[in-house]
């Protein structure tokens, strides 16, 4: 399915994919650890990436990036599982990826533990896969807690591995402005915007997109979308692209919510965005 490109900023030179790589499970080809060593095509384990926070890490045999895969679901779930298809595309394509999960209001958890969650992934994702820039992408409130760690990381987040700020974005269909979403944010907060407006502000991506203007973003949006609006990514993508970030944003024809994380459907174009904008930067 072809995209159509509203392009904030000049369209990138499409670039030929990565041969595919057949993915496989287990440890590396010598028995060594992921990211270490002499490995299988694609490396596949389970690890922890902050005090009680797993994910799934996968890396091909010379990564040209790492991608930090986050799940949606309105801020009261993220489960990890809808991602792992397009984890595989993007690992068949020469690109480690990590996919992760992060508290939310079915834990207990609210802001700011999500995107300490996602601060500590990304630093777990560029000490396991060393020398590679690292892409947090993300879906529905996985793109709005990406965009939002990418922009603002320094969330007084206790991580394990030393610190590592995201360099780039991938954001599918996220309600990048919680004030615009309405009560649905509460999840995120656990706290209406009358008592909280200074935590609803801090959690809110346009309060920081004039922060690391250095960070690129590729903003994608099916228009059968009828869970976020359209709108919300285009408004975020106007607000980087003024406060100085190079922003493409894509939208798909005849793709709804779910459909947008498709490989199908975006594998190729995140692969190429992420060769271009990023790896050849």
């Amino acid at each position: 399915m072809a995209p159509r490109a509203r392009r904030v900023v000049p369209a990138l030179l499409a670039l030929a994919l990565v041969a595919g790589v057949a993915a496989c499970t287990g440890e590396g080809a010598e028995g060594g650890p992921p990211g270490d060593g002499a490995r299988a095509e694609v490396v596949v384990a389970e690890v922890e990436y902050r005090t009680g926070r797993a994910g799934r890490l996968q890396v091909p045999a010379g990564p040209d990036a790492v991608v930090v895969l986050v799940p949606g679901g309105s801020w009261r779930s993220a489960d990890p599982a809808g991602m792992h298809v397009l984890a595989d595309a993007l690992g068949s394509a020469g690109l480690a990826t990590l996919t992760v999960t992060y508290g939310t209001d079915g834990t207990g958890d609210h802001h700011p533990v999500p995107v300490q969650d996602l601060t500590c992934a990304t630093a777990f994702a560029a000490a396991r896969v060393p020398d590679v820039p690292v892409v947090l992408l993300g879906h529905s409130a996985g793109a709005h807690l990406a965009a939002l760690a990418a922009l603002a990381p320094d969330q007084g987040a206790a991580c394990a591995a030393p610190a590592h700020d995201a360099d780039a974005v991938v954001g599918f269909a996220g309600p990048y402005d919680v004030e615009r979403v309405g009560p649905v944010a509460g999840a995120l907060f656990d706290a209406p915007r009358s008592q909280e407006p200074e935590l609803w502000a801090d959690g809110n991506p346009l309060t920081w997109v004039s922060e690391r203007p250095e960070v690129p973003f590729l903003l994608v949006h099916g228009e059968d979308d009828a869970v976020v609006p359209q709108a919300l990514t285009d408004d975020f993508g106007a607000a980087l692209h003024e406060a100085g970030h190079e922003v493409t944003v894509v939208t798909y024809p005849g793709v709804d919510h779910l459909q947008v994380i498709d490989p199908n459907v975006v594998a190729d174009d995140v692969v190429r965005w992420v060769t271009g904008a990023v790896v050849d930067r």
